[in-house]
């Protein structure tokens, strides 16, 4: 687990600066090993870690789901087709930190990884509780 400082705005959007705070990050092979446990579980999983949120859902394929699809007059009709949807994990929030998995090739291939980092800081202030 890491210490970083992370870019929070509280102040109008018309304000320029923000305002940094620390917050602690997981290492991402921590995170990934977590991912892969889920997965291989292969269980619907909502909760904490580190103390960020998580979520993971597992594949979904059906040969023969119902959907509602509009029928151009203001109503719907009943259409029966296959679907699937990839498993995913995320952990975090998005805008402070947050990490995602889509197997969106397969259970069985690698998974896209997308990592949100944007507001984390370079940590360019000297720490007064650290001694040199």
């Amino acid at each position: 687990m890491s210490v970083v400082q992370i870019k929070v705005n509280i102040h109008d959007q018309e304000h320029p600066e923000a305002t940094a705070i620390p917050v602690a990050i997981p290492e991402i092979s921590a995170v990934r090993a977590l991912a892969d446990r889920l997965h291989a579980e292969g269980r619907e999983y909502s909760g904490t870690a580190w103390g960020w949120p998580v979520q993971y859902d597992p594949e979904l394929n059906e040969e023969a789901a119902e959907f509602q699809i509009p029928d151009g007059q203001g109503g719907y009709r009943i259409e029966i087709r296959p679907f699937w949807s990839p498993a995913s994990f995320t952990i975090g929030e998005s805008g402070v930190w947050f990490y995602s998995l889509l197997w969106e090739n397969g259970r069985e291939r690698t998974p896209v990884e997308f990592l949100d980092e944007r507001n984390i800081l370079p940590l360019v202030t000297r720490d007064i509780t650290h001694a040199e």
